[in-house]
């Protein structure tokens, strides 16, 4: 079966996805801060969430491949940062909807790759947290 690319237009329409609606619950699939104090947090809604694939790694192969998913980490961060040389140096799939039952919808499509990009000289790195169907979640930081 041949390689499927995420294409601008998915990436675009995954960035500028809609915002929550009031009083939705929001599955954190990242966040960053130090100690008690959280200065970033990157979430899915409930309604977003259940949009997603469905997908349970016992019976099948995720629908976004782990190329697919540092493509998409890699496209948004080079849109963000043109200026920076990104490095794809970790990728990892894991369940964000961990309070949820297991035989739940819910769980089976709160799936996301977190990908780690190193960049620059300084040796930074940037967590790029990109779900099954090949969307960007952005953090409550971001603005496009």
């Amino acid at each position: 079966m041949p390689a499927r690319f995420a294409s601008a237009d998915l990436l675009l329409s995954a960035l500028l996805s809609p915002p929550a609606m009031a009083g939705e619950r929001q599955w954190t699939v990242l966040s960053s801060g130090d100690g008690d104090h959280t200065h970033e947090r990157w979430q899915v809604s409930g309604t977003r969430l259940r949009t997603l694939p469905v997908f349970d790694p016992a019976r099948a192969e995720p629908p976004l491949s782990v190329h697919q998913a540092a493509a998409a980490a890699l496209a948004h961060a080079r849109l963000r940062y043109p200026g920076d040389d990104f490095v794809v140096s970790e990728v990892s799939l894991q369940r964000f909807t961990a309070g949820a039952a297991p035989q739940s919808e819910d769980a089976a499509r709160g799936w996301v790759y977190l990908v780690s990009l190193d960049y620059n000289a300084k040796g930074w790195t940037q967590m790029v947290p990109v779900l099954l169907d090949g969307s960007i979640v952005l953090s409550d930081n971001e603005q496009l």
